[in-house]
């Protein structure tokens, strides 16, 4: 309520008649288990793939890490865990993904033909054939990756209605 000049109270009563909260939270919950699930799954499908336990816990051990380490950046920006927010970290998951395996099959094949070839070089050799691999396959996952973040760009540029319905 509020008093008017003249001395009257002037009152005003809101009565919500759409009141999405409960949809969105449980939009949300459904979008966390869903990247918990992603990641769970994913781990497994890595480890199936590359048939390596130690290669498979190298890429799988950043998933979970690498979604931590986005939160940081939101928490101290302001950006809250909407569902575009989750949904690009899912994109992200899936990209980390399929970079991971194309380095590692790269550096597996790299170190099993530096192996065949009677190790040149012990350790060192070694470490510079895995130096070599990953530089070979470096600008093809850098594209990758480039062209998916700069695709999402647009999305930090919107204005208006469209800005208001993603933020």
């Amino acid at each position: 309520s509020r008093t008017l000049a003249d001395g009257t109270t002037s009152r005003v009563t809101l009565h919500p008649f759409y009141d999405r909260t409960t949809l969105i939270h449980e939009t949300l919950d459904t979008l966390s288990t869903a990247l918990f699930q992603q990641i769970l799954i994913t781990i497994i499908i890595v480890l199936v793939m590359l048939r390596n336990l130690r290669t498979s816990l190298m890429i799988s051990a950043v998933l979970p890490l690498a979604v931590l380490a986005a939160f940081v950046p939101m928490k101290a920006t302001g950006v809250d865990a909407n569902i575009m927010a989750l949904a690009g970290i899912a994109i992200a998951i899936g990209t980390m993904v399929d970079m991971g395996i194309i380095i590692s099959e790269n550096i597996f094949r790299g170190v099993a033909d530096w192996e065949s070839e009677g190790q040149p070089g012990g350790d060192e050799g070694r470490l510079k054939r895995i130096g070599d691999m990953t530089g070979e396959v470096a600008p093809a996952v850098i594209t990758a990756v480039s062209t998916t973040v700069i695709s999402f760009l647009p999305v930090f540029f919107l204005t208006g209605r469209d800005y208001r319905l993603f933020s």
